[in-house]
């Protein structure tokens, strides 16, 4: 074990950021930094991979989840997962400009990646200059400009982020900038349930985001990324919210009926626009962005709602559902199978799913409840 002791002091905008300690075991590092008089300490778990890549490289995981760890590992990277919730959110990217350095060192990484979301993307721009590329998940999809000379940056949202409530007034875009990409996720939603009636949409956007660590990594190795697939205002694949006309599918919230720019859908009520996984290219149900709020006088809605095809025409009748049914849609599961290989292969090939997440989609196909 290593202790290394210092005293740089780093300023932001609204805190004062000193390094106190840093020590440091093969799995764990801890920190200690002082804010403005008050001491935190927080960890930063390792996990170092077995085969690590020519040159050496480094996954700055800010998002306290271990989806992308195995993508990293698989590709030689090192992760190094950074708790930062206890420090102020304008302490953050001082504390990352003294601890990234010593991390970049003790693991020999010549290359460094990020992830993060939120408060916690917003700490990997403010601390650009240290990272070669960032992977960003926001929780709103009309994002402002970026540094043309940081890092590349990979931007991510969901349907929540259009739907969420409480969404401002919406500005002027930036511009795409070469050292930037943008992806909506079409039909996913982030999925906290608190105050939500069920169905919630259970639709992940990680096979997405484990595709797009595979580009950002690549892309800071000097190979081109795809282009950006996110609808854009004044452009087509957004419209009016209260222009779309959604089917009259029972069960289907009420979504929010202000004039807000949304992705178009399709006569089933699924998003069209953007990076549209397996799933929601060939659906076994209706995803959308918003949910009901159970206790009007609580906290909003954050999650999606989910509300599944029928699996014939007999029970679709039923209910007046008028979305067709997963046999009059797909006909046979060997059809359904079948042509769910065909899309996720196409998006192996564009790079935007990577081929482990195309086999469990077509897995996935063959359990589909005809």
């Amino acid at each position: 074990m290593r202790l290394i002791l210092c005293a740089a002091i780093l300023l932001s905008t609204s805190a004062r950021a000193e390094l106190l300690s840093y020590e440091e075991t093969p799995s764990i590092a801890k920190a200690t930094v002082r804010i403005d008089g008050k001491d935190y300490l927080f960890d930063t778990k390792l996990l170092r991979t077995k085969t690590p890549a020519p040159g050496g490289a480094l996954l700055v995981d800010l998002a306290q989840s271990d989806d992308l760890s195995a993508t990293a590992a698989s590709r030689g990277m090192t992760v190094a997962t950074i708790d930062l919730r206890r420090l102020p959110a304008a302490a953050r990217a001082p504390a990352l400009r003294d601890l990234l350095p010593r991390l970049r060192q003790t693991t020999g990484a010549k290359r460094v990646l990020a992830r993060g979301a939120g408060e916690a993307g917003a700490a990997l721009l403010d601390a650009g200059a240290l990272f070669d590329g960032v992977l960003i998940h926001r929780a709103e999809p009309f994002a402002a400009p970026i540094d043309p000379r940081g890092p590349k940056v990979i931007e991510t949202f969901g349907s929540e982020a259009y739907w969420r409530p409480g969404l401002a007034a919406i500005g002027a875009e930036a511009a795409e900038g070469a050292n930037r990409r943008r992806f909506f996720i079409a039909g996913t939603a982030q999925s906290g349930e608190a105050n939500c009636a069920r169905p919630i949409n259970p639709r992940a956007a990680a096979p997405a985001l484990r595709a797009l660590l595979a580009v950002l990594d690549d892309w800071t190795k000097g190979t081109k990324p795809p282009a950006s697939r996110a609808p854009r205002v004044n452009e087509t694949g957004l419209v009016s919210a209260k222009a779309i006309v959604w089917p009259k599918v029972p069960g289907l919230p009420a979504p929010p009926a202000d004039p807000r720019p949304v992705p178009a859908i399709d006569v089933d009520g699924n998003e069209t626009a953007g990076l549209r996984l397996p799933d929601q290219a060939l659906p076994i149900g209706t995803f959308t962005g918003f949910a009901t709020q159970k206790d009007k006088n609580g906290p909003p809605c954050l999650a999606g709602s989910a509300i599944p095809f029928a699996s014939n025409r007999a029970d679709r009748e039923k209910t007046g559902d008028p979305r067709l049914s997963l046999g009059e849609r797909y006909g046979s599961r060997t059809y359904f199978v079948g042509t769910m290989r065909v899309v996720a292969d196409k998006l192996v090939k564009e790079r935007l799913l990577l081929k482990e997440d195309a086999d469990a989609y077509v897995a996935a196909a063959k359990q589909a409840p005809f």
